[in-house]
């Protein structure tokens, strides 16, 4: 059984921003205003820190991170440090899990949603259930945050980007574990194939009835809730 959900994509948007949008729709989502929504999107340059995150996991300072085109953030879902940028779709997920849907069985539709969308030979969830591999390198992660039975953020899959920004932090607190991308392991890393595959597989696995919608639509809902 399937419940209403509306699918939002973006060319790309500042991190501080969609975290901002982020909210707005959580609570207009809480407040019965608007359904479940899968936002896919791109962002700038950016390392962020979740809950459990520590400033000293990025190796360059905020003045050197500036001049490389980035920025630092902390916020408030769980995890540690990774990045966000060029080459990576990101998926936002604001559901409702009120009544009886399990945070873990939301979380391993997150991470089986990237698997299914990278259609990489190989590629499983990890024994932490928070990202995908491919022989021991990261493909994709997964970190949300739950507030009065709504969740915000969601996933990052990487598709074809510059990996050498992975090498300046310690990546959700794994020194020994190197980033990948879909290009790097052979697959298609094309924007629209992933964003398809992406929403595809969220709608399936998530039980969401996906219809397109533009998040400026979905705004006025929010700001009305």
């Amino acid at each position: 059984m399937t419940r209403p959900g509306v699918l939002v994509r973006t060319p790309v948007m500042g991190y501080r921003a969609a975290w901002e949008v982020q909210d707005r729709l959580a609570a207009a989502r809480a407040a019965g205003a608007i359904p479940d929504v899968v936002w896919l999107l791109e962002h700038p340059p950016t390392f962020t820190a979740g809950r459990h995150g520590r400033r000293e996991d990025l190796f360059l300072s905020d003045d050197a991170l500036a001049a490389a085109g980035a920025e630092f953030v902390e916020v408030d879902r769980g995890g540690q440090m990774t990045w966000h940028g060029p080459g990576q779709s990101v998926g936002y997920a604001i559901c409702d899990l009120r009544p009886g849907r399990r945070v873990r069985t939301f979380v391993d539709g997150l991470v089986g949603a990237m698997g299914d969308a990278a259609a990489v030979a190989g590629a499983a969830p990890g024994a932490d259930a928070t990202g995908l591999y491919v022989g021991g390198r990261k493909l994709g992660s997964v970190g949300i945050r739950v507030r009065g039975g709504v969740t915000t953020h969601g996933l990052a899959l990487n598709r074809d980007p510059d990996l050498d920004w992975f090498a300046i932090m310690t990546a959700c607190g794994a020194p020994g574990t190197a980033a990948t991308s879909i290009a790097a392991e052979g697959g298609d890393p094309e924007r629209r194939r992933v964003d398809d595959a992406l929403a595809d597989a969220l709608g399936a696995r998530l039980g969401l009835d996906l219809q397109p919608a533009e998040l400026a639509d979905l705004l006025p809902a929010a700001a009305a809730a």
